[in-house]
């Protein structure tokens, strides 16, 4: 496993959104795909980003992103 640096995300689509991402969480299935690359047949490739619980703030958003809608 290695920590690295991605490029800078951008608003591809008016549905966007981009999140700065403050804490991630690294969840059981994670460890099993990191340690076996697969879960049944669902199989990964590597490079694979774990962690999919995260929290963050909104940065920025496409153009027809309404956030008082989005709770």
């Amino acid at each position: 496993m290695e920590m690295g640096d991605i490029a800078e995300p951008a608003i591809n689509k008016k549905s966007d959104v981009i999140i700065g991402m403050k804490s991630v969480g690294i969840c059981g299935s994670d460890v099993h795909y990191y340690k076996t690359g697969r879960i049944g047949n669902q199989v990964i490739s590597f490079p694979f980003l774990l962690g999919h619980e995260g929290a963050g703030e909104v940065l920025e958003t496409g153009s027809e992103v309404d956030l008082g809608k989005a709770w």
